[in-house]
């Protein structure tokens, strides 16, 4: 009989506090646990606290002092192979300059539940 695997851990890190609780539970109902960030400071926290996390949403625009690029660098640093998923509702021509390799972006609006295939196709 084969061991029962843990559900995989997603980093949630988006400063809407709406927009996190709807993802957490569809994250929750594809069978995803989470960890909520709701700023640069508490996301960079469980980051350098958890070793469960093997992705990360993260929202480029926090409203605090890093914001989702800091977060995406600290994640590089502690976990290389932590797959990396960015989203803003803003236009970011900076992207392509401070995203951290083999990083997705996903635009707002989008679909909680596009978004969650997306991270199960990235965990393969």
């Amino acid at each position: 009989m084969s061991a029962v695997q843990e559900d995989p851990t997603i980093l949630v890190a988006e400063d809407d506090e709406l927009i996190r609780a709807i993802m957490c539970e569809v994250l929750g109902d594809h069978g995803f646990r989470t960890a909520e960030a709701a700023s640069t400071a508490s996301a960079l926290r469980l980051i350098d606290e958890r070793d469960d996390l093997c992705a990360a949403f993260i929202d480029i625009d926090l409203g605090d002092r890093g914001g989702g690029y800091l977060v995406a660098r600290r994640v590089r640093e502690r976990r290389p192979d932590m797959k990396i998923l960015y989203t803003s509702g803003g236009a970011h021509s900076d992207f392509e300059y401070e995203r951290v390799d083999d990083a997705e972006f996903i635009p707002k609006p989008y679909r909680p539940d596009s978004v969650c295939h997306l991270i199960a196709r990235r965990l393969g």
